[in-house]
C-alpha cells in the first residue's frame, strides 16, 4: 500500500549511490547546462535517475529532480515518477510574486499526486530557504535524498559556479 511515509522515508530519503552518469561532466544543450545521474538504494531495491539543469543564461534558473524508475516492480505503475524537485525561480507564465516559481521552491510527491496520476507534476510544492543557488540546492538535494557518493561526480562538487548569497554566509 502507498503511503506517505512510504514516499519521504523509504523512497526520497533512503540511503542511495550514483552508478553512472550520461556524462563525464555537464553540457550545453538548448541553453541549458546539464547531466544526468543513475542511482541505486543501498539494498538495489530502488532505482532512481536524477537530472540537473540550469540556464546558461541565468543560473538561478534551475532544476534538480530525483525520479523513482522502478515504481512497476513496487507499486503497479508504469511510468517514472518524479519524487522531488528542487528549483530556483523561473518564468512561470504568470505575473510575478502571484506563485511560488518566483522564488527558490521544492515540488515533492504525495500519495494524491501518485492516485490522480500526477507523476511529474506534483501538487505539493512550497517556497524554501533551505537554498538560495544551484550550488546550495545540489548540496541540500544530495543530503536531502541520501546519496552517499557525490564526491566521486565533479558536477556535485564543482566549484565552478558556486554563487552563496548573503542568507547561505550567515548560516
Amino acid at each position: 500500500m502507498l503511503t506517505q511515509s512510504f514516499i519521504d522515508d523509504d523512497l526520497i530519503q533512503c540511503k542511495k549511490r550514483i552508478i553512472k552518469s550520461d556524462r563525464q561532466k555537464m553540457w550545453l544543450e538548448n541553453r541549458h547546462v546539464k547531466n544526468n545521474f543513475i542511482l541505486e538504494s543501498l539494498d538495489g531495491k530502488f532505482t532512481y535517475r536524477v537530472f540537473i539543469r540550469y540556464s546558461s543564461e541565468f543560473i538561478e534558473d534551475f532544476s534538480v529532480g530525483l525520479i523513482w524508475t522502478n515504481a512497476a516492480q513496487h507499486i503497479n505503475i508504469n511510468r517514472d515518477i518524479i519524487l522531488l524537485r528542487c528549483q530556483g525561480p523561473h518564468d512561470s507564465g504568470e505575473p510575478v510574486g502571484s506563485n511560488i516559481h518566483c522564488d527558490y521552491h521544492i515540488h515533492q510527491t504525495t500519495v494524491k499526486d501518485v492516485l490522480e496520476q500526477r507523476y511529474s507534476k506534483p501538487e505539493n510544492k512550497c517556497v524554501t530557504d533551505a537554498f538560495s543557488s544551484f550550488q546550495t540546492a545540489l548540496f541540500y538535494f544530495a543530503s536531502f535524498c541520501g546519496i552517499i557518493n557525490t564526491s566521486d561526480y565533479q558536477d556535485f562538487t564543482s566549484n565552478a559556479f558556486i554563487q552563496l548569497s548573503f542568507q547561505d554566509l550567515n548560516q
